[in-house]
């Protein structure tokens, strides 16, 4: 396993990185409501394999490991942490945890992800969610 030297997220302690993957992303319901003034680092995906699965929703698990989840890498600041952590119901339904991904031409970053306990719904083999993946 190569590792990788995490890099500081910007020069602002309060501001963070977010990996979305689901209707956080740009066209999706939730983006403009939460992540329109966010700074967009990128297009990103996870460095490591993850399951995706859609029900009502997208839910991203660690297991089983399926394929690496295409999303997107926004800096954001804590008051939006906290909102987001508000809708995803962290820590009690999705919890965030902390991943490394990859944008902007292979740069690698730490950034948190929201990650429900177990499988639901159908799996998107694929890693990616789409408009038209909702059940």
């Amino acid at each position: 396993m190569v590792r990788i030297k995490a890099e500081p997220t910007s020069n602002n302690a309060s501001e963070t990185l977010l990996f979305v993957y689901g209707t956080l992303r740009r066209g999706f319901s939730n983006h403009e409501v939460y992540l329109a003034d966010a700074f967009l680092v990128g297009k990103a995906v996870t460095a490591e394999k993850y399951a995706l699965f859609v029900d009502d929703f997208p839910y991203l698990t660690r297991i089983p490991k399926v394929s690496r989840i295409v999303g997107e890498l926004y800096r954001i600041d804590g008051p939006t942490l906290e909102l987001i952590d508000c809708l995803e119901g962290h820590p009690d339904d999705y919890r965030r945890e902390q991943i490394w991904v990859v944008a902007n031409l292979g740069r690698h970053y730490w950034a948190w992800a929201y990650f429900y306990p177990e499988a639901r719904g159908r799996l998107l083999t694929s890693g990616r969610y789409d408009s038209d993946d909702t059940a």
